[in-house]
Parts: structure tokens; C-alpha cells; sequence
């Protein structure tokens, strides 16, 4: 599913018009068309439907249209002035006056009507700005929200909730709070940050008619992931395999009392499906773990030879996860970084050694991946907490240009990015927020990498399918670990070998 901003709808909209020649009033018409699929004609008989004067104004007005056709009860009102309406917004009222459809025009003297409205309607239908608001909402724009928010049954809202700016989610003084938010041919990029989720309810996004050469000539390469993208990458396994068909992977984790790291590192490679994982670690976890991981082998860091040839013949190395955040930490990741001949997953102590030496993870030629959350981002960038969880898809995408690196920011809508290239991850709950999460990650996408998948798409796909697993735990459990996740990757994997989701 793409991702777009306020820029690429009128770049979109422009192009259908004048390279297509395709009426704006032909794609406001879709727009209704694909709206009315999505008000719940079936529970609801009536309907108050706020308008602006804008071409989202004119969604409402045709959707009203629809509505009396169908029967319904309809009380439709317009905010601001008639001089002011869109050349389709215009077309749309004429054919409801013609139809015997009033509109009452709203102003500070006669909302009363409005709230009289909305106390008997059973929902409301706000059309009063769309994706190019960029002023602040003041006088009677104001009080109209406000009072929908107050009285209104149910809202659904079109293209946007009215207030909400559609590029970075936050509100324009006031925002229309929706159940359900109608967009349409993509996800609105303000839609994904933390502060949107309390205004757009639902999200439910819409086709209405745009070629998809249209839409690609103006992205900005920004997606959401959706599981027909992971049907591409788990493929049954070929008769003749054999444990070398599936990678070679070490994982470099754990220290003196951070054993289940490791541990679950490890573990989430092998469930996942590597042919071969090796933990590399001091020998105090490899004493504690090595009758533990019986699937994967163990090796210290005094087993110089073993490692230099492990590190060699790796097709994937996950490396962080419970090692501190020291100088013995630091040294391992440059030795790894000079060493290795394969894509690299760095996370955890991984990133936080690098804080103060950043130049370590530049000049290296290999791929290279950072699974960092917030905080660590932080660290390794000097970025604000508060810019980071506000900006996470920008964020993301200047630290990857930045560090040279593919990024993988956690968090509800992880974002993956090499910069250039964005998606975000769609899957994931509450449930999962504990420890080890991110160490059963690492894990999963090293075991991906390890099986031929591209650094990138290997990100991609792990976040989706660690989140979904959880997603399916979540159904039955109140709190979903990584040892759950662990269990259950290798019986989601096949489901989606089969296409049974």
C-alpha cells in the first residue's frame, strides 16, 4: 500500500486532469462512490453531513445525494460561503437543490441547528477539509468541530479528519475525531504518527480510478506492508534440499548475566529456519548456554581460528543483543565490521557502542543493518527523543542516509528505510512490549538474511512476520513474549508458504 502526502494527491489529481483528461468531477464521483461503501448504510438511516467549501465539501455534497437516494435521512449543512465553492463542490450543490436539498449555511448564530442535528442523526459525515489544510482553525470552523465532536453519534470522515494535517498528523488547532477516516488510493503519511491515532479511528483506504503509472510517476517511495508481500519470500523448501541450502548464520550476543538475550537471539535463527546458527560469546554464556541451545552450536571468544573462519563463511551475522555497552563491545563490532563478507544486523550494545564512534560503521563497505528503538536512535544520531517519536519515518531516513545503513526504527509502525526507500511495518501489539522482543527480531532477520533474502527485504519481511506471529498469540494471551513468538514463527511461516492467510 503506498504511502503519500497532501503534495502527491494534487500532483496525482493535476495529472488525471490535464495528462489524462480525465474531469475532476469523474473522480469526485469515484471518490463518493468508494466513500458510500464504507458508512454503514445498512445499520444507519440517517445522516448529518457537515461540508466545507473545498472539493472535499463536494465529496460530501454527492455523498449526501447518494444517501437520499438510498432513502436515508439526510440534514446537510456547509460551512463558509457560497461565492467560495469549487467549480465541483458548485456542480454537486446545484444537482442537490435541483433534487429539492437545501443545505443550511452554518454560521456562529444558527449552530444550533447543527447540534440539533447531530443529537438525533445516527452518525455524521465530516467533508469540511481535505488533504491541503495548512492554516490553523479559528472562528466558525472551530465551533462546527467542536461541536460535532461533542454530539455527534458516529463520524466518518473523508479523505481526513477535518483539523488533522495530512502530511505529519498533528492538529491544526482543532481536529474533527473520527471512528472511521475514508482516504483514498493511499495512506496519508500524517495517518502513521503516534500523536493521529486519538483523530483518524479506522482507516480504510479506497480506489478511485487513478492508473497505477499515475501514482508511481509522483511517489515518493513510501509503503505499508501487507501480507501479499510476504508471499513472495516464504516459498516451500526443494525436495532436495539439504541444511547448506539454508545459511550459515552467527549470532554475537550475550555477556555475564545476560544470558537469555543470547538465548533468545539464537533461538528465534534456528526456528526460523537457518541451516546452521552458531552463538559467539565469552565463555561464560556458552558454559551456561551450551547444553540450552541444542539446535545451534556454541564457540568463545578465545576460539580465535574457529571464530575468524566462522566470521568468513557466514552468509548473515546478527551481532548486540545483551553485550554491554563497553569497549570489548566495541571492538568485536569493528572486528566484525572489517572482517565480514556478508550483510550485517547490528543491535542493541551493538548500536549504543557505536554512539561515539559512528565513523567505524560509515567507511565499512558492507551491508549493513541498525534495529535501533527510539532511544538508541537517539544515541548514535543526537536526535531528540521528541523529534524521533514525532518524525519517525524522517528520522529514520536521515539516520540512513547519515550512518550509511539500512535502518529499522522499533516501535508501533516500525519503519524500514535505507533512506530512499521506506515501508512500514503494519503488524504488532501491546502485548509484545517486554524484554527480548527485539532480540528475537535480530534473530528472525539474520535467519531471513541467511537464507538469501536481501538485507532489506529481510527487515521488511522479519518485522511483518515477528508482529503477525505476536498478533496471532495475542488473540489468546494478555502478554505475548519472545519465547511465544519463538515457538510459534516455524507453524506462521508455513501458513504463508501455503497462502492460508
Amino acid at each position: 500500500m503506498l504511502v503519500g502526502t497532501s503534495n502527491l494527491t494534487k500532483n496525482i489529481d493535476e495529472a488525471c486532469v490535464n495528462e489524462l483528461e480525465i474531469p475532476l468531477i469523474v473522480m469526485m464521483e469515484n471518490a463518493v462512490n468508494a466513500a458510500m461503501k464504507n458508512l454503514d448504510t445498512e445499520k444507519n438511516y440517517s445522516y448529518t453531513i457537515v461540508c466545507g467549501t473545498g472539493n472535499n465539501g463536494g465529496d460530501g455534497l454527492g455523498i449526501a445525494r447518494k444517501l437520499s437516494i438510498l432513502g436515508k435521512k439526510v440534514d446537510i449543512f456547509l460551512v463558509g460561503k457560497k461565492e467560495k465553492l469549487t467549480e465541483c463542490s458548485s456542480i454537486n450543490l446545484k444537482i442537490l437543490e435541483n433534487m429539492g436539498l437545501k443545505p443550511v449555511f452554518l454560521n456562529e448564530d444558527n449552530k444550533e441547528l447543527l447540534i440539533h442535528s447531530l443529537e438525533k442523526t445516527d452518525s455524521c459525515v465530516d467533508a469540511i477539509f481535505g488533504t491541503g489544510l495548512k492554516r490553523d482553525i479559528v472562528g466558525v470552523f472551530y465551533s462546527i468541530i467542536e461541536c460535532m465532536n461533542k454530539f455527534a453519534k458516529k463520524i466518518y470522515s473523508i479523505d481526513v479528519p477535518s483539523g488533522l494535517d495530512s502530511d505529519n498528523g498533528k492538529v491544526k488547532g482543532i481536529s474533527v475525531k473520527a471512528d472511521r477516516t475514508i482516504s483514498f488510493e493511499f495512506f496519508k503519511r500524517g495517518f502513521l504518527e503516534y500523536i493521529a491515532d486519538s483523530y483518524t479511528g479506522e482507516v480504510v483506504i479506497e480506489e478511485i480510478g487513478v492508473p497505477e503509472f499515475i501514482k508511481n510517476k509522483f511517489h515518493n517511495g513510501e509503503y505499508i506492508v501487507d501480507k501479499n508481500e510476504i508471499y513472495k519470500y516464504i516459498r516451500p523448501k526443494e525436495r532436495n534440499a539439504h541444511k547448506g541450502s539454508f545459511g550459515k548464520v552467527s549470532i554475537i550476543a550475550g555477556s555475564k548475566g545476560f544470558y537469555g538475550a543470547a538465548k533468545i537471539a539464537t533461538e528465534s535463527a534456528v526456528k526460523t529456519g537457518s541451516g546452521l546458527v552458531t552463538l559467539i560469546s565469552d565463555f561464560d554464556v556458552q558454559e551456561k548456554l551450551c547444553t540450552v541451545l541444542t539446535e545451534a552450536m556454541t564457540v568463545n571468544y578465545s576460539e580465535k581460528e574457529r571464530i575468524d573462519k566462522l566470521i568468513k563463511n557466514s552468509n548473515a551475522i546478527g551481532i548486540g543483543p545483551g553485550m554491554g555497552d563497553n569497549s570489548k563491545t566495541l571492538n568485536i563490532v569493528e572486528y566484525i565490521l572489517n572482517n565480514a563478507n556478508c550483510p550485517v544486523i547490528i543491535d542493541a550494545d551493538g548500536i549504543n557502542c557505536l554512539k561515539n564512534n559512528k565513523e567505524i560503521l560509515k567507511n565499512k563497505n558492507i551491508e549493513k543493518l541498525i534495529t535501533p528503538h527510539p532511544v538508541e536512535l537517539a544515541r548514535i544520531t543526537g536526535y531528540s527523543i521528541e523529534y524521533i517519536n514525532n518524525n519517525r519515518i524522517d528520522a529514520a531516513k536521515e539516520a540512513a542516509r547519515s550512518l550509511k545503513s539500512i535502518i529499522l526504527l522499533k516501535g508501533n509502525r516500525t519503519v524500514i528505510t535505507d533512506g530512499y526507500t521506506t515501508y512500514i511495518n503494519s503488524t504488532g501489539n501491546s502485548a509484545m512490549a517486554n524484554g527480548g522482543m527485539g532480540d528475537c527480531l535480530t534473530g528472525i532477520i539474520t535467519s531471513l538474511v541467511g537464507q538469501g533474502i536481501s538485507l532489506f527485504d529481510s527487515a521488511v519481511v522479519g518485522a511483518y512476520l515477528h508482529g503477525y506471529t505476536g498478533d496471532i498469540i495475542a488473540k489468546d494471551k494478555y502478554t505475548v513474549n519472545a519465547t511465544d513468538i519463538i515457538d510459534k514463527i516455524p507453524y506462521i511461516m508455513k501458513k504463508f508458504e501455503n497462502k492460508e492467510y
